[in-house]
């Protein structure tokens, strides 16, 4: 899957993949609505750089700089394209991508499937973060460490 296409988000992109992501979990256990999702992938954010995966199989939005590295602030793999690499390709394309050695995540304490996922690409868990999006829902801050640009092929 190292063949993954990834473009730059188009405003058209962001209301069918906002409907489709807020029908999912964990943003639809975190009440998200395809509304507040749209209008996240549609503001203006110049640290926060938006990509859809494929033909619109799934989106990443990555924030750079953040704490000397970058962070995947959403990546989503749309149900029917799951288990078949994507969400991997798009976080190796990111960490390909990374020039200060450090890629973070977080993820919701409740999302066993998540968690497992970043686990096997070799993040580690980091701290947790109480009530962060919803009282009673934990969110988990992940780390993963990169070398130095230059030794990365």
């Amino acid at each position: 899957m190292s063949d993954l296409p990834i473009r730059l988000m188009e405003t058209a992109d962001a209301a069918p993949l906002a409907e489709a992501c807020a029908a999912i979990d964990p943003w639809k256990s975190l009440g998200y609505s395809a509304a507040t999702l749209e209008g996240y992938l549609r503001r203006d954010d110049a640290a926060l750089a938006r990509f859809v995966l494929g033909d619109g199989e799934g989106l990443l939005a990555l924030r750079r700089p953040w704490l000397r590295g970058s962070f995947i602030e959403m990546l989503a793999v749309l149900p029917g394209h799951q288990g078949r690499g994507l969400g991997r390709a798009a976080v190796e394309w990111a960490m390909a991508r990374e020039p200060s050695g450090n890629l973070w995540a977080t993820v919701s304490a409740f999302n066993s499937p998540a968690r497992q996922f970043y686990q096997r690409l070799g993040f580690q868990e980091t701290s947790v973060l109480r009530d962060l999006i919803v009282r009673g829902q934990d969110e988990i801050l992940l780390r993963l460490s990169l070398p130095p640009a230059r030794s990365r092929s």
